[in-house]
């Protein structure tokens, strides 16, 4: 029976990354394409990526699995994964709001893990490469590599598990994105506000509710209570219910008397149906800029919406 080297496991660990992160894309291939679109650096190229990463990330794992293909495949990975982390450094700097597009558990990944991820990938790349070229490795060489290897391996062991043992964070892939415009009938019925008017500066919270739904209720409460929290945060409430019920929730809670709170009446329900939301309260966080960080279905805890606006 052939022993497994330390070349065969690398390769058997990128084929089981690329197998995944290739058919995740595909099988959230609109999403994918929405984050691609919102990239400064590939939006004019979003509906030829959207399709070539993944099935050029299937072809790679194929390369890897055949023995005779290996050494291609490694070295067409180092490729792969050194433009993957130039990419991620360069839209860091551009704007640190763009979602990330690798699909799974990656997108779960801190701009920094990200990095870090992808630079281990590279290290054991060359590990794969260098083992390949060996014709006849010494026990020097073989110890070595192990070592490094091992050592990248529960560097990237622990990378993933913080990853995966974190809150799951809702992409919708037009993260990076401006706010909207659509129009709101405001408390005294008589005024109406286009979102395109909010003024930038400050970051803001859009939640779309109902005033007859317990969570939200429940969620307007808790931002109520922690109102402090959010001094510095514009927070603007729209529902698509007809006004009186709205003029209701507004005089319970009190509203009049946080300047910072707006909350109009979304006739058309344009908010809702540009994320395409099924239920209520479905709350979008924008960043100073107006451009979305992240969006929350279902009630929303204060701390956690306080800890989106510090991200």
């Amino acid at each position: 029976m052939k022993k497994i080297s330390l070349a065969d496991f690398i390769a058997w660990f990128f084929i089981l990354l690329f197998l995944y992160t290739g058919a995740i894309k595909l099988t959230e291939i609109h999403v994918f394409k929405e984050q691609l679109t919102s990239s400064p650096l590939l939006g004019s190229m979003a509906g030829f990526i959207a399709w070539a990463l993944p099935f050029g990330e299937l072809l790679l794992a194929i390369a890897l699995f055949v023995p005779k293909w290996r050494l291609k495949g490694f070295y067409l990975t180092l490729v792969l994964m050194t433009v993957f982390t130039a990419y991620v450094i360069v839209v860091l700097f551009i704007d640190n709001q763009i979602s990330c597009s690798c699909g799974g558990i990656i997108e779960e990944l801190s701009p920094k893990q990200h990095v870090l991820f992808n630079s281990v990938c590279i290290l054991l790349s060359w590990i794969g490469i260098l083992s390949l070229r060996s014709a006849a490795p010494s026990g020097g060489f073989k110890r070595i590599t192990n070592a490094c290897a091992g050592c990248l391996f529960l560097l990237m062991g622990w990378t993933l598990f913080t990853a995966f043992t974190a809150p799951v964070t809702i992409k919708t892939g037009m993260e990076g994105r401006p706010l909207p415009a659509f129009d709101m009938q405001l408390y005294d019925s008589l005024t109406h506000l286009n979102t395109a008017d909010i003024p930038t500066g400050q970051p803001l919270i859009v939640i779309g509710f109902s005033p007859t739904c317990t969570h939200c209720q429940a969620e307007t409460a808790d931002i109520i209570k922690n109102i402090e929290r959010f001094k510095n945060v514009r927070i603007c409430f729209t529902t698509d219910f007809p006004l009186k019920e709205m003029q209701v929730y507004y005089r319970y809670y009190k509203l009049k008397q946080y300047p910072n709170i707006i909350m109009g009446r979304d006739s058309t329900s344009a908010f809702l149906n540009y994320f395409k939301a099924t239920a209520v309260p479905y709350t979008a966080v924008y960043d100073p800029q107006k451009r979305l960080k992240r969006v929350m279905n279902g009630q929303a805890a204060a701390a956690n919406l306080a800890k989106a606006i510090e991200d």
